[in-house]
């Protein structure tokens, strides 16, 4: 029996195992199994002595540098088994679902944080609160060592918190996951700064959210697939372009009556790139599995 992958991401083994069956009648087997660091991992194995090894195989490469084409989740809806998909999905207890987050901790402790400056808000506390956690502007300010970072806590919309803590979670929850509290601790600080006093320098102190950094995790995690062991095979075709996409619609919002901190966006990702790639050639001995 051959491993052909691994993913935390359940679909998308399922996806890949119901195309296999559908083009080739293989029925490939999957293990919800615990990896070195005890997070559960769904395992793709191919029988011994399948017909079509050696093709399933290259398929194999093929999707783990695409694994989002539309054939494989049409595959599942079209050939999928849903009682085989609940036998094979991991069975999580209070207690280990505990222990996930225990490994995401910082990660959950930001996103907490940020829900519940936002409750405050709503609550009319809006004003003291922005008040409170403004980039420096004011003479004394700038020896508040608190403002650099707590713009990034602040929000001013529903949608607003909703999009930065979605793309928080689910990239900087990798990293801190894969490669610890530390790594994603140094660049929450680093890209709070650098992008903070960039978009301050552009348009002055009135900006706030957590935009700046959520660009900063989701260009280190580009980089680090990009340019570690990975070499881009566990990021979707695209990613890349949906960042600079995502940049790009910052300057044509304020058309459409939605102002965006451009330069933020912009100086974040460009912090995320470097300490991503830096990270990657000065850790060439580990593998970084972002999935």
């Amino acid at each position: 029996m051959q491993r052909l992958f691994g993913t935390e991401i359940h679909n998308l083994a399922w996806g890949f195992r119901d195309y296999v069956r559908a083009q080739y009648h293989v029925e490939l087997i999957l293990r919800s199994e615990p990896d070195a660091r005890g997070v559960e991992i769904l395992n793709v194995y191919l029988p011994k002595n399948s017909p079509h090894a050696h093709i399933i195989q290259q398929e194999t490469a093929r999707y783990l540098t695409n694994p989002f084409d539309a054939k494989y989740h049409q595959a599942s809806w079209t050939n999928g088994d849903t009682q085989a998909i609940r036998m094979t999905a991991p069975n999580l207890s209070w207690s280990q679902t505990f222990m996930n987050w225990r490994q995401i901790k910082f990660t959950v402790f930001l996103t907490a944080l940020c829900l519940a400056v936002y409750l405050f808000e709503i609550m009319g506390y809006d004003q003291s609160i922005m008040f409170f956690a403004h980039y420096p502007a004011e003479f004394g300010e700038d020896q508040q060592l608190w403002r650099y970072f707590s713009h990034t806590l602040v929000h001013l919309s529903p949608l607003h918190i909703l999009f930065n803590l979605c793309w928080w979670w689910i990239f900087a929850g990798a990293i801190e996951r894969h490669l610890g509290a530390f790594t994603l601790i140094t660049l929450y600080f680093l890209s709070a700064i650098i992008s903070g006093a960039a978009q301050n320098f552009v348009s002055g102190p009135a900006f706030f959210g957590l935009s700046g950094v959520v660009y900063a995790v989701m260009g280190f995690v580009f980089a680090a697939d990009k340019f570690g062991k990975t070499q881009g095979t566990l990021l979707p075709q695209g990613f890349f372009t949906m960042l600079v996409i995502g940049v790009l619609f910052g300057f044509v919002s304020p058309l459409i009556g939605i102002q965006m901190g451009n330069t933020a966006h912009i100086s974040g990702l460009i912090t995320g790139l470097i300490y991503g790639f830096l990270y990657a050639k000065t850790r060439q001995n580990r593998e970084i599995p972002l999935k």
